[in-house]
């Protein structure tokens, strides 16, 4: 209980809950990417959309198991006519659908009446009766019920690795959308750093200008890198204001409610090597494949079903009938009592169904088709994304090693400067360089990042 309160806690501190709200910023709060994802897959419409499919899909499940119920019955059939009692037909029980085309029925008939057609006459106390039907022919292996609880069934489990695949897809782009505020974040860190770096040493040559030191010249050169780092932090603190907004499309509160992301929240910072090895099962456990796998076990169970529209309609009927007895209900039973009748139909062409099997087949033959298509994509997409992770990587260790060169040779050109060994045109030279390479460092950490959680979900395991 007093995790799930942390948790709102954490979410309050956060966020504003209503958009005009009065703001607030807390500079030491960092959003890691573990909360933000807990976050969207908790609170985001989608990923309740998600889990609305399910219990669509158990519902449709239940309603199918409907077709299998005891169902209690009644019928009731009276005439007057000019006073007088024509008829009146009773006939109540209970019916038991069974699975292999068996139903079975329990029941008592009740007739009376001046004008009771002969073949409805039954003793003064009631007929009870035993029902028991079969199917022989069409529909003795497969029938539309079975057909239907089976293919709801299969539903339910469709419905879970459709719900996978929404919520890699809602993961992916929300993930991308966290790397890139990452990036801008970063970005703008840098050359907030850079221009602090740049005032310092403004301040500092402007001072030893007025003691004649240094020219007015450098004092020139080191407000126009001011100046730059001025405009340029302005247009990444516009950049990163984008991002943020973007990143906020994707924090709710329970689906209704959207978030707003404070203007002091901060990224979790990127550290070492994310190197990311696929689950061995990946591809027979993916949700894609097991999505067509079980499209194909559904059109299977449609090929069967239109298989048994071949075969002739034969269905046999046996009732047992009892008078019951004041003493004893089974005392004038006798075997010889009984009502049975068969039917049979069989059209002499078949072509309907013939027609209905073949459509079926033609729809197997397209759903492997496209699963083998699906085979293929999977396996090159997923390749290449682990290629590019790979690469990626080797990229974010070179230039974090470069970055760490860059600065040790700045630091070495600002002692020669401080010992009038150099200039201010070298230093700026340095300091440049160094500024290409962090941000070069702070691009490929959210690129590995991205493409890490691209890989994840085309391989159908972000959501795990």
């Amino acid at each position: 209980m007093r995790r799930k309160s942390n948790y709102f806690l954490l979410i309050i501190g956060l966020f504003w809950l209503w958009p005009d709200a009065q703001a607030q910023s807390i500079d030491s709060t960092v959003l890691s990417v573990d909360t933000f994802v807990a976050i969207v897959k908790r609170h985001h419409p989608v990923a309740l959309q998600a889990e609305l499919i399910k219990r669509q899909a158990k519902a449709e499940r239940l309603k199918a198991s409907g077709a299998f119920d005891p169902k209690l019955f009644s019928d009731i059939n009276q005439k007057q006519f000019s006073e007088k009692d024509y008829y009146q037909l009773q006939n109540s029980g209970i019916e038991f659908p069974a699975w292999f085309g068996l139903k079975a029925k329990a029941g008592y008939e009740l007739n009376d009446g001046i004008y009771l057609n002969n073949q409805n006459t039954v003793p003064g106390s009631g007929l009870w009766y035993a029902d028991v039907s079969i199917t022989l022919g069409q529909g003795l292996l497969m029938d539309e019920r079975r057909a239907m609880l089976k293919q709801a069934r299969i539903l339910q489990e469709s419905a879970e690795f459709e719900v996978d695949l929404a919520l890699n897809d809602l993961l992916e782009k929300a993930l991308t959308s966290y790397w890139q505020w990452y990036e801008a974040y970063r970005e703008m860190a840098v050359i907030n750093q850079a221009l602090d770096a740049a005032e310092f040493r403004f301040k500092s040559i402007k001072r030893q200008a007025i003691i004649g030191e240094k020219s007015m010249v450098d004092t020139l050169e080191s407000a126009i890198q001011v100046q730059d780092r001025s405009i340029r932090l302005r247009k990444a603190e516009a950049l990163f204001i984008q991002k943020r907004n973007e990143l906020a499309t994707y924090l709710w509160l329970d689906g209704v409610l959207p978030l707003n992301l404070q203007a002091g929240s901060k990224p979790e910072l990127s550290e070492g090597a994310i190197l990311n090895i696929l689950p061995e099962n990946w591809f027979e456990q993916h949700p894609s494949l097991n999505f067509y796998r079980l499209k194909l076990e559904g059109l299977d169970i449609e090929r069967r079903l239109k298989a048994e529209s071949l075969k002739p309609q034969l269905d046999l009927n046996y009732k047992f009938l009892n008078q019951p007895s004041p003493n004893d209900f089974f005392a004038q039973y006798s075997p010889d009592n009984y009502n049975w009748g068969l039917k049979a139909t069989f059209p002499i062409f078949v072509r309907k169904a013939r027609g209905d099997l073949m459509k079926t087949k033609v729809k197997i033959e397209e759903n492997n088709l496209e699963l083998e298509l699906k085979r293929v994509s999977l396996q090159n997409k997923v390749q290449a994304l682990e290629q590019e992770l790979l690469l990626s990587q080797a990229q974010l260790i070179e230039t974090r090693s470069m970055v760490i060169n860059y600065r040790r040779l700045l630091e070495a050109e600002n002692n020669k400067f401080r010992n009038g060994e150099s200039s201010l045109f070298l230093i700026n030279s340095r300091e440049l360089k160094y500024i290409d390479a962090q941000m070069k460092q702070v691009e490929l950490e959210s690129k590995v990042n991205s493409v890490r959680a691209k890989l994840q979900a085309a391989a159908g395991v972000l959501d795990n």
